[in-house]
């Protein structure tokens, strides 16, 4: 995804009920964790409010930005316990190792390609702890998704003003993928004030291809979820969510 200067509107369309499901983990885990695909740091910012430190990459200088005016606004010890770096979850590389490492947001099915994935997850792997804990989730697109589709939604800000937001998706199927178009739509009585597009595609990725490709990274498998809720995942399922542990 481009994630340009729409980033100041991801957090109007991007809650999700998946606070407590990492925040549990990550409390659990140690005071510690690392984010991959941090955004605007919504997740993260959950975390650092429980005590934990999180170290953060995002490869989009856009949502970073938005990340860093949220902080501003938080308290010295939330600040201190943030830590946000540019960067890659295909080839990032630390100088630390994690108990905690997590993808929210479906940000994983970024990875559009069979080796993008196990780039990700081998690197993934380098940075935790032994016994660490890796944890993430994955949209699942339904068997009868049309191949094209649209669907539009709306919010109010803070200052008076409504969002639209349209998206647009087509299938590919050779590919396994979708192609994303966003279209966000600022108006204030009435009036069209902004007008910005965003693209981009994911992948869509089944459960067993998921499962698979951890357990030949060295993962071990802990849980496979159909939703933070930890209710079992079935084959109709819309979320997968993953806990795993480094072997």
């Amino acid at each position: 995804m481009t994630y340009r200067l729409a980033a100041k509107f991801y957090d109007l369309f991007g809650s999700k009920n998946d606070l407590e499901f990492y925040k549990e983990l990550a409390l659990k885990s140690g005071n510690t964790a690392l984010e991959l695909g941090v955004g605007t740091a919504r997740v993260a910012l959950s975390l650092a409010k429980a005590g934990i430190t999180v170290v953060g990459i995002d490869n989009s200088v856009h949502m970073l930005r938005v990340a860093k005016e949220k902080l501003t606004k938080e308290t010295e010890d939330i600040r201190n316990r943030v830590i946000l770096e540019k960067s890659d979850m295909r080839n990032f590389q630390l100088d630390q190792l994690f108990p905690f490492i997590y993808i929210p947001a479906s940000t994983f099915d970024h990875n559009i390609t069979i080796e993008d994935r196990k780039q990700t997850l081998d690197h993934v792997f380098k940075h935790l702890k032994r016994n660490g804990t890796f944890a993430f989730d994955l949209e699942q697109a339904a068997p009868d998704k049309p191949e094209k589709s649209w669907w539009i939604d709306r919010r109010e800000t803070e200052d008076g003003k409504t969002v639209v937001r349209s998206i647009f998706t087509r299938k590919n199927t050779l590919k396994r993928t979708l192609h994303l178009d966003l279209f966000y739509d600022v108006y204030k009585n009435s009036k069209l004030l902004e007008r910005y597009h965003e693209y981009g595609e994911v992948a869509t990725i089944s459960s067993d291809e998921i499962v698979r490709l951890l357990q030949e990274t060295g993962f071990e498998v802990v849980t496979v979820c159909g939703d933070f809720d930890k209710s079992k995942y079935r084959k109709d399922s819309t979320r997968l969510v993953l806990v795993t542990k480094r072997k």
